[in-house]
């Protein structure tokens, strides 16, 4: 027999050096370099290759060819949107994820692999003081948790009420009322178009200035929900940080006959680990389900999402039970953990072994540890910003992130001046900010995620935001009194 074993170890060793050389680079380089499509698509694309490269030769052209548009947001100094960096053990685990190349959702497939995420699982649910009863789902992200989360309540619901979505399908079944708070973010929103809700008679509650839901107001727009009821909130919004006031949410739902609370925890779900941040999700384990990502707080390395139902029966049903094909009879009906009763995937990467691995490797203490210097150093952050005159952070900063504007004056112009300094700071690639929205204002959203933020990252690149925010300013007062003068003559 030929086997061609042997061929792993130098291109392996080859893949390191490059996927070293490119970590340790982060700290440096550029964090967008600017590339543009065209550029990209002549290096990485052509026609259909009809003979073959050697493996070597590929992988060292497929560095090359996407040097240019890699973004480095594993780097110390991303700040954007909700994208974390990687722990070094949690990459490592990864790689031999992908070596050992199990198929985890079966035990039979994969004993071992299976054991670990049925570990991973029953540490999340400890860590994050949820409960025990709760079934834990590995999945590609927050979006693919959430979809399983709200399949899950919409057969819960319609269960409830009489109706078997399984037997059934939706035709005909009673129409599920659907709250949330205004600030919900878009996943949600995807999640319920995909699943048969629909979005077109979404109840919205509204939210205070750090977009936080108003508990006051849930209790009347509950009362005009009269059947199967889904109510969605948030553990760390995404323009704020902020945690809705979950006890006073789940005390108003008790009242309903029929409703399923959902916690959107892409990212501040992680804060339930630590001692001095759980005070903000005080109520949570109340909720029937949550979902959270990996990859962003947790610095898990892509994909790595996690979806969590309270009764695990409840989920391993919307998820087709034991709904199998015949081949799959005795592996589903083994006593022990098959990952197909916890998602919708039939195929797919044991992505529980670098949750594993992390956990193991950190403990409580060192995730911790890791999720409090984020928050000390967002504020640290925004304390240095709010010093200087005309720029303001809106929101109170209680995990982190915060959303800020910049310049005095009207709405249109504060827009105008805060998206220029945002892309202005991603053209000059030190730091990596992004926009957004803040009860319809443009602003600045700066999240630290990554364990690899340090205080001098947050003090060199607060300098350099200041910085281009007086250069930005000078820039377009100087634009405004030409154009006046312009107008005048």
């Amino acid at each position: 027999m030929s086997h061609k074993f042997n061929q792993y170890r130098q291109l392996l060793n080859s893949s390191l050096d490059h996927a070293v050389d490119y970590l340790e680079s982060l700290p440096e380089r550029p964090i967008d370099k600017q590339s543009n499509s065209e550029s990209l698509r002549k290096a990485i694309g052509g026609t259909l290759p009809i003979t073959g490269t050697a493996p070597d030769q590929v992988i060292q052209k497929l560095v090359t060819d996407v040097e240019e548009g890699l973004i480095g947001s594993g780097g110390p100094r991303y700040f954007g949107y909700a994208i974390g960096g990687s722990f070094p053990v949690a990459l490592a685990a990864d790689w031999l994820v992908s070596a050992w190349d199990q198929n985890v959702p079966y035990y039979v497939s994969s004993p071992a692999t299976s054991i670990v995420e049925e570990t991973a699982a029953e540490w999340m649910l400890d860590l994050l003081h949820l409960p025990k009863t709760a079934g834990v789902g590995f999945t590609s992200g927050a979006q693919e948790a959430i979809y399983t989360a709200l399949i899950t309540a919409r057969n819960s619901l319609l269960e409830k009420a009489g109706w078997d979505v399984a037997a059934n399908g939706l035709y005909g079944a009673p129409r599920i009322h659907v709250v949330m708070s205004d600030q919900i973010h878009s996943t949600i929103k995807r999640a319920l178009s995909m699943i048969g809700i629909g979005l077109k008679d979404i109840k919205t509650i509204p939210t205070d200035q750090n977009l936080r839901i108003i508990p006051d107001t849930l209790p009347a727009i509950l009362a005009e929900c009269d059947g199967p009821t889904l109510v969605c909130a948030q553990a760390g919004c995404i323009d704020s940080g902020a945690f809705d006031p979950f006890d006073e949410i789940a005390s108003s739902i008790e009242a309903h006959p029929n409703a399923w609370l959902h916690v959107d925890g892409a990212i501040g779900l992680w804060s339930a680990a630590s001692d001095t941040q759980k005070h903000l999700l005080k109520g949570i384990e109340k909720a029937d389900s949550w979902d959270t990502d990996g990859h962003k707080w947790f610095n898990m390395p892509y994909d790595s999402g996690m979806v969590i139902v309270k009764d695990a029966s409840l989920l391993a049903k919307a998820m087709g039970g034991n709904n199998m094909g015949d081949y799959l009879t005795d592996a589903i009906a083994k006593p022990d953990r098959n990952a197909i009763n916890f998602g919708i995937s039939a195929s797919r990467r044991a992505r529980g072994v670098p949750v594993y691995a992390t956990i193991k490797s950190l403990g409580k203490e060192g995730i911790q540890a890791h999720l409090d210097n984020c928050c000390t150093l967002a504020k640290r952050m925004a304390d240095k910003l709010r010093n200087v005159d005309g720029i303001t952070i809106l929101n109170d900063v209680v995990s982190n992130r915060f959303s800020a504007q910049f310049g005095k004056g009207d709405d249109a112009f504060r827009d105008q001046l805060t998206a220029r300094i945002v892309y202005q700071l991603q053209q000059d690639g030190f730091c990596y900010p992004s926009t957004s929205g803040y009860k319809g204002l443009k602003t600045m959203l700066f999240s630290v995620l990554s364990c690899h933020t340090t205080a001098q990252d947050i003090d060199a690149s607060a300098e350099k935001i200041i910085e281009i925010y007086h250069m930005e300013l000078e820039k377009i007062q100087e634009e405004h009194t030409q154009s006046d003068a312009t107008l005048c003559s």
